[in-house]
């Protein structure tokens, strides 16, 4: 009776790690690309996706030890499928000019226990143009406005709103919550839109805070206050420069970001896979920052970008995110 021949580790990893394994990443990863934008918990998925990038190039690298050509093509072909997401997100033009007008956002974070003193501090330092804040209470609209950085500010029917703020170094031209219909029974939020005042020519604002979408009406919310701000500002790029920046609780590898900028004709500030999360779990938080890209500046087309970073801890579950950037100059 003939012996069979005896398996290596190798061998033995392949056929119960390794090619399982990358046959499972492939088809999760292709589920997710191609129907996220229609089921709710498909779409949460894409608030990991780094995460699920990079076990993809570790099933690569398990394929190359193995040595097998259908692993190898196999765990390829789903790391490409899972970095189409960012390839297809517009990015803005980067500049190399000086100057130009610096945006922070950032969320506070409503239980934020910190003393808005160290926030300040951040902005001190940066000195943006603009500020743009989400789950702001009263008591950081109070401290802020205290600091007197800005001579102009939104109103605080804004802030016991949707808690938004808005602090700018530019005139404030007018101010208007976006009216949209609702569709589901809780729903509240309202992008505000701003115009401000670039040099005697207009600057459109919009402060973004739609839902965080934990259960399936808010996710249906989120997409629908993203739809309908999308339409409002390609209205607006017709007339001037537009910038939208905050919590937009939309991951950029989600099909609903893409879509957002592709239907308003505008761009993010920041581009590629491999980006810091913004918000980031607490409880892990003297470790690493474990969490989503979720916090956003985009740009229309005519606006470029110098330079674009996640700023320091500041107590908030949320990092800010700050763009510097070079508008036309006509």
């Amino acid at each position: 009776m003939p012996i069979a021949p005896r398996r290596g580790p190798i061998a033995l990893t392949y056929r119960v790690l390794v090619l399982p394994g990358v046959i499972a990443y492939l088809f999760a990863v292709s589920i997710v690309v191609l129907a996220a934008d229609r089921f709710w918990l498909v779409d949460l998925l894409t608030f990991a996706w780094p995460y699920i990038i990079a076990a993809g190039s570790l099933l690569v690298v398990a394929a190359l030890v193995t040595r097998r050509m259908k692993a190898i093509v196999i765990a390829g072909v789903g790391l490409t499928v899972a970095l189409i997401p960012a390839a297809d997100v517009p990015t803005a033009r980067t500049s190399v000019a000086t100057g130009g007008l610096k945006v922070l956002t950032a969320n506070l974070f409503v239980e934020n226990e910190e003393d808005p003193a160290v926030f300040i501090a951040l902005l001190r330092a940066e000195k943006p143009d603009i500020v743009v804040l989400e789950e702001t209470t009263a008591r950081w609209e109070q401290a802020l406005s205290a600091a007197g950085l800005y001579p102009y500010e939104s109103s605080s029917d804004a802030r016991e709103r949707d808690a938004i703020k808005v602090f700018s170094s530019l005139p404030i031209r007018a101010e208007t919550e976006l009216k949209r219909a609702f569709t589901e029974e809780r729903a509240y939020k309202q992008p505000l839109r701003m115009e401000l005042d670039m040099r005697g020519k207009p600057l459109f604002l919009y402060a973004f805070h739609p839902e965080t979408p934990r259960r399936l009406w808010q996710w249906r919310d989120r997409n629908a206050y993203l739809s309908a701000a999308a339409d409002a500002v390609r209205g607006d790029l017709e007339r001037a420069p537009v910038i939208v920046a905050g919590d937009w609780n939309t991951p950029t590898w989600s099909p609903f970001f893409r879509t957002f900028l592709k239907q308003a004709g505008l761009a993010s500030t920041a581009g590629g896979w491999l980006q810091p999360a913004t918000r980031f779990s607490q409880r892990i938080e003297t470790v690493a920052y474990i969490g989503a890209s979720i916090d956003h500046i985009a740009v229309s087309p005519d606006i470029s970008v110098r330079a674009r970073r996640v700023g320091p801890n500041f107590g908030s579950n949320h990092l800010p995110v700050i763009a510097e950037l070079a508008l036309p100059e006509n």
